[in-house]
């Protein structure tokens, strides 16, 4: 509960700032909708000439691209801005405030920097997704839209064990922030259609770095039903990489050494 309440604490703060400074979060919401934008419209190009893609109609595919579209914006709103600080902590000794305080490093750290922005697109991402399970005649029931919104937090779980595995390794190399533009590359593997991925590419982004499951199994879910199947692949992968997440950040931990050492 105190965790909570710290937690609600930054979000006001965060919320506080974003007032302060309008014109960035404008710039901002600018900049991801152009981007959101451009995908659709991608998308578009590609069913002007063909019925299907992998099996996903467009509409299916507006499904899944939406629904990438909505996991990274809650995660670049709440998680993604305090662990993409950790590199530059480590390097300047600042982490010693964190550690002095009494609450979890991995907790303080992931929630120190918050972003209001981002959950303005996510807004969009679901009207959009709104509209494409519209167009395909589906109608989910609260228990079906409460088990889409339970895997696409699964989804936010690996990408939060992604990135705490890639910021954790600035306890060994200096300019750490250079990882960051891997984890860049690597979010964008979400929004292709698994079965569009075959070899060595599909085994690794499926079971050693599960990206290629964060939105590919609540999109199916909620078009498809459920598959036992593939849920219960991704629900294991992403609490695997959690674990393994979070004994990574605890090891380099170790060797950290503070500002007054």
């Amino acid at each position: 509960m105190q965790l909570l309440r710290l937690w609600l604490l930054q979000l006001r703060y965060a919320a506080t700032r974003e007032l302060m400074f309008r014109a960035n979060f404008f710039v901002w919401v600018a900049v991801e909708l152009a981007w959101f934008v451009i995908q659709l419209a991608f998308i578009g190009v590609i069913y002007h000439h063909v019925e299907e893609v992998a099996g996903w109609r467009r509409n299916e595919m507006i499904v899944l691209v939406t629904t990438n579209q909505l996991v990274i914006q809650i995660f670049t709103a709440f998680l993604m801005p305090g662990l993409s600080k950790l590199p530059e902590l480590v390097r300047t000794g600042k982490l010693d405030f964190v550690l002095v305080k009494p609450a979890p490093p991995a907790f303080l750290i992931s929630t120190s920097h918050l972003e209001i922005g981002p959950l303005a697109n996510g807004g969009i991402a679901v009207a959009m997704l709104v509209a494409a399970v519209g167009g395909l005649g589906l109608h989910p029931s609260w228990g079906e839209m409460a088990w889409y919104l339970a895997l696409v937090f699964a989804g936010l779980l690996v990408h939060y064990a992604v990135l705490m595995t890639l910021v954790s390794l600035s306890f060994w190399i200096i300019q750490a922030e250079s990882v960051l533009l891997g984890y860049y590359t690597l979010f964008q593997v979400a929004r292709i259609p698994r079965e569009a991925a075959s070899g060595w590419f599909r085994v690794v982004f499926t079971f050693a770095i599960p990206l290629l499951l964060v939105a590919n199994v609540p999109a199916a879910s909620l078009i498809r039903g459920g598959q036992p199947g593939p849920t219960a692949l991704f629900l294991l992968s992403g609490l695997l990489a959690a674990v393994f997440s979070t004994a990574f950040f605890l090891f380099g931990l170790r060797r950290y050494q503070s500002a007054s050492s």
